[in-house]
């Protein structure tokens, strides 16, 4: 993309009218428009303000094979490193989350702190969709499946067992322990394959 497509878009996606983009940089309208149609080229200071006025790098500005200033190679390392980062906290603190279902659940057994420990988690998974809904894009879509796919294994078994302990008080006939685990291990191999094809039929939309 040229320099002059990419002060054009600017100034659009800005709202900016060329008047108003001239007065802010102190030149003429004219010169502006000459910007953006090619024949001229802003000079170094004016590149300077071009930068800090839409907060883009002066690399993105000069060079033309860069589209976005994620485009730029430290740019792109840099979120990427960014992406991991993230993507380590919020699995820590789902691990967290089910450590602290597994004590509510198998060790003290109490229903309302299992119920309990299930509201962080629900917190986790809405904050990161709204950060998300607000801020995604292409590259952080592949880290949304992931996150996704790994907060279906981890935030799953608790809550389906507490499900199965719920729907076993109403069993008529007397089970096994292993009868149970086995119901429990069945129902969230289920729930978890239910979910990922659901995941991967999402992904495979929002690409079409």
């Amino acid at each position: 993309m040229k320099l002059s497509d990419k002060i054009l878009n600017l100034r659009k996606k800005q709202g900016m009218s060329q008047e108003e983009l001239a007065d802010a940089l102190g030149v003429s309208r004219q010169a502006v428009s000459r910007w953006e149609v090619g024949t001229a080229l802003p000079d170094a200071t004016n590149i300077l303000q071009l930068s800090k006025l839409f907060q883009v790098t002066t690399d993105y500005l000069l060079h033309d094979e860069y589209q976005s200033d994620n485009d730029l190679p430290k740019v792109q390392e840099s979120k990427q490193e960014n992406i991991k980062q993230i993507f380590i906290l919020l699995i820590t603190l789902e691990v967290m989350v089910v450590l602290m279902q597994f004590m509510s659940l198998i060790i003290l057994q109490s229903v309302f702190f299992t119920v309990l420990s299930c509201i962080p988690f629900v917190a986790i998974i809405g904050g990161f969709e709204y950060a998300y809904q607000r801020n995604g894009n292409e590259r952080s879509r592949a880290f949304r499946q992931k996150f996704y796919h790994a907060s279906t294994w981890l935030g799953l078994y608790f809550p389906v067992r507490l499900l199965c302990t719920t729907l076993s008080i109403f069993y008529p006939r007397p089970y096994s322990v292993l009868t149970f685990e086995i119901v429990v291990l069945v129902v969230y191999l289920a729930s978890v394959i239910l979910i990922k094809l659901f995941l991967l039929k999402e992904n495979i939309s929002s690409e079409e």
